[in-house]
């Protein structure tokens, strides 16, 4: 008894030397620098003090993560810092916790499944592989994003913990599967992930009094995790929104670019991420990375099949690598394997479309490696018990290294991993801000190019132009900004606002960063919605309005345009008549494609797509790139035609016809711009259709089918609308929504079902309570 206890205690101390060496060693270079890392989005809020940064974590949409929970609770009560917070998270997930998840999944496995391997050699291998699963270029990839990083640590321990509940059964066991999916629905793709692996587990299985554990761990998983769907509900409209916006701009990616080599070694789309090929020689480094593949495959031949777990890891494995495969490259030929792509060509053409996102293989890659490494330890403890197998033992797990090494010999992810802290200057006018403002803040100023990152994320910062009028504090009130934040050594702004005393007062200043309070903002703007036709360009006006884009127009309810501003042309105003009237641009069936090879508005990444959606913000267009038609649904009747498009350099040739007539433009300009387009009259009888010509990438708004004998309003009166500032947009219509009790529910159920699990899972464990007599009478029935 006491040689275990001792072999115990040197077993956590292991798991616990590997839990620290690992992040040490993948991120030696910056391991002992504490700061905050670009993680090819954005800087986190730097600005916030502990309780505020763990606020902000509860918030919408980082709501899901459990793992984060005790992080959570220590920022709370102040026990440390953000910036020490956001250090450890970047440690942590998946380098550190892999190892644990890692190493008693395998020893779990081995135990129950390799009992006559000698200790030794479980925890020898054990370990292996549990460092060799933290370093490897996967979980490089995804530890730019905790929620990722630590589904893909925990994924081990998730499948061995559903093995365990459901062998352990019961409701002790249902309580235990709840707490083993909670720790892995670290997003809403955790969430979906977490129920394919537990319902594969329990298909392999296919036995009742499985299925019984799982039906009554839903209750405690949906009591555990209360905080994560009373939030949801809440907030569906903004989820539904980001689902939508995300299934949009990556959809195409998961088309035609995955190839089976890559996808067997966990690769799959971040190919091109994953470095392994600038030191020694390129070929032997890329025979060696497939060393776990081999063993795994080949080494399950001399396993033990019946009742073995070996089965469901390379059935799992071998699943997924082929359901996210495009290709594979065969003496020079690529032969189509896309198994998953016809079933995403018709969802996206249904409702599903918003959700795509939850399966798309870019993401599937996150189970790939587990399965394979839990394979592989089966594997490795049957060599490492033969002694004459011991080099051949050490050759996989240096080619398995060497798979890695160029990610552990950069120190930094190849550059990725840059920990910076934010200059005093900044922490405080971004506390100010935070502190001061209820609006948007303008900052036009000259810094240090290391620092324009960090402005990016200041509180409420939203862009717009500082311009030199007599209006400018009522257009700067138009975008919502409460405040302009300049620098000492910006002498042409710092002009504009002298010009401007009575708009503008000094609030704040540093003797490097000064800020200016607007005093003709106002919260709320109530009034019409105008139509700026001459977007960017600022529209001067004597009182604050309700002002939006031109290609913005079709997103606000017909009844609140009250106006317009610039020098219209007969297309812009026919159209905005037109559309107050009642008439709407017509629906365009497109598909989406994962290249605009013809109509789409999936949105390509690409050198126009990103200029687009910078210069016109919340944009949507759709996409062409080669010559293409679409049926129109439209009324027989005789039209005047308003075609909305982007013009660009080489753009190619919208039109419309019908058959026998056509009207068409060239959408070719020097600049990029929004443009309407009166192509003519026409008329439908039968059918039509809108065409475009050329092959190169060109955008379209919309096209309107105006009725010939519709007239045009030079006044226009529309509704009231109140506006708030909105830093994305500039104001943003309606009330702004404030979710903090909702949170703070939430978390109290959390907190209290929580409770209430603990207390009965200790009761259950000493059999002391009356659900003891449950649980018998449950899963014991005859």
């Amino acid at each position: 008894m006491r040689r275990e206890r001792r072999l115990q205690v040197v077993e956590i101390i292991v798991v616990i030397l590997l839990s620290i060496l690992a992040p040490m060693i993948a991120l030696w270079k910056v391991f002992f620098h504490v700061g905050y890392i670009y993680q090819r989005d954005s800087y986190p809020a730097f600005y916030l003090d502990s309780r505020q940064a763990a606020l902000s974590y509860l918030n919408f949409p980082m709501i899901i993560d459990n793992v984060w929970m005790p992080l959570v609770f220590i920022l709370y009560f102040n026990l440390i810092s953000p910036v020490i917070a956001y250090w450890i998270t970047y440690l942590l997930f998946p380098y550190a916790i892999s190892v644990p998840s890692m190493y008693f999944s395998s020893r779990y496995f081995l135990n129950r499944y390799a009992k006559e391997t000698k200790l030794w050699v479980k925890i020898s291998v054990s370990s292996t592989i549990a460092f060799l699963y933290a370093i490897t270029p996967t979980a490089y990839y995804f530890s730019h994003w905790s929620n990722y990083a630590a589904f893909y640590a925990l994924l081990p321990a998730l499948i061995a913990g559903t093995f365990y509940s459901l062998e352990k059964g019961g409701l002790s066991g249902a309580i235990l599967l709840s707490l083993f999916a909670s720790l892995t629905t670290t997003d809403p793709r955790g969430f979906v992930y977490t129920l394919f692996i537990i319902l594969s587990i329990l298909i392999y299985r296919h036995k009742l009094n499985d299925l019984k554990v799982f039906l009554y761990s839903i209750p405690f998983y949906l009591l555990l995790n209360s905080r994560l769907f009373v939030v949801l509900f809440y907030n569906f409209h903004s989820y539904s929104s980001i689902s939508f916006t995300i299934s949009n701009q990556q959809l195409w990616l998961n088309y035609f670019t995955f190839s089976l080599l890559d996808s067997l070694r966990g690769l799959s789309l971040f190919r091109p991420l994953v470095s392994y090929l600038s030191f020694g020689n390129p070929l032997l480094i890329y025979v060696m990375s497939f060393a776990f593949v081999e063993t795994g495959i080949l080494g399950y031949i001399f396993l033990k099949k019946k009742g073995s777990p070996a089965n469901y890891f390379l059935a799992l494995y071998l699943f997924l690598v082929f359901l996210v495969s495009s290709y594979v490259n065969v003496l020079g030929y690529n032969i189509m394997l896309n198994l998953t792509y016809p079933l995403l060509n018709f969802l996206a053409q249904t409702f599903v479309y918003s959700y795509l996102w939850l399966f798309l293989p870019t993401y599937l890659t996150e189970m790939i490696l587990a399965p394979l490494f839990l394979l592989v330890s089966l594997v490795m403890a049957k060599i490492l018990s033969k002694h004459y197998l011991i080099p051949l033992f050490i050759l996989i797990v240096l080619s398995q290294f060497t798979f890695s090494s160029s990610m552990v010999i950069s120190g930094d992810y190849l550059g990725n991993y840059n920990p910076v802290n934010p200059s005093p200057l900044l922490v405080n006018l971004a506390k100010f801000l935070e502190n001061n403002t209820i609006g948007n803040v303008l900052v036009d100023a000259i810094v240090p190019s290391n620092w324009s990152t960090f402005i990016e994320v200041l509180p409420n910062v939203t862009s717009a132009f500082l311009v030199n009028t007599s209006s400018v504090g009522t257009i700067l009130n138009e975008y919502g900004i409460q405040y302009v934040v300049t620098t000492v050594n910006d002498n042409y702004t710092l002009s504009i606002i002298n010009s401007h005393k009575n708009v503008f007062t000094l609030v704040y200043n540093d003797s490097y960063f000064l800020v200016y309070k607007n005093n003709d903002f106002t919260y709320n703007i109530n009034s019409p919605i105008f139509i700026n036709f001459e977007y960017p360009k600022i529209p001067n006006t004597n009182s604050s309005l309700n002002v939006v884009p031109s290609y913005l127009m079709f997103d606000i309810p017909p009844k609140y345009i009250g106006g317009y501003f610039g020098n219209v042309t007969y297309a812009e105003l026919l159209a905005m008549s037109a559309y107050k009237q009642g008439i709407l641009p017509v629906k365009l069936n497109v598909k989406h494609l994962p290249y605009p090879n013809n109509f789409t508005d999936t949105i390509n990444v690409n050198v126009y797509d990103e200029e687009i959606l910078s210069e016109f913000p919340s944009i949507s267009f759709i996409s062409v790139s080669n010559t293409s038609f679409l049926n129109l649904g439209v009324k027989p009747g005789f039209y005047k035609v308003v075609l909305v498009y982007v013009s660009l350099p080489g753009g190619g040739v919208f039109g419309v016809t019908n058959g026998s007539y056509s009207l068409s433009v060239s959408t070719s300009s020097p600049n990029i711009s929004i443009v309407f387009s009166y192509l003519g009259n026409i008329s439908v009888s039968n059918s039509v259709k809108l065409f475009f010509i050329g092959n190169s990438l060109s955008y379209l708004i919309g096209v309107m089918f105006i009725p010939y004998n519709i007239s045009i309003q030079n006044e226009l009166n529309g509704n009231n609308i109140s506006s708030y500032p909105y830093p994305q947009l500039g104001r943003a219509f309606g009330y702004p929504y404030n979710d903090n009790n909702v949170i703070s529910f939430s978390i109290m159920i959390n907190l209290i079902t929580l409770l209430i699990t603990v207390i009965l899972f200790i009761s259950l464990l000493y059999a002391r309570t009356y659900f003891r007599k449950i649980t018998l009478k449950i899963f014991h029935h005859n």
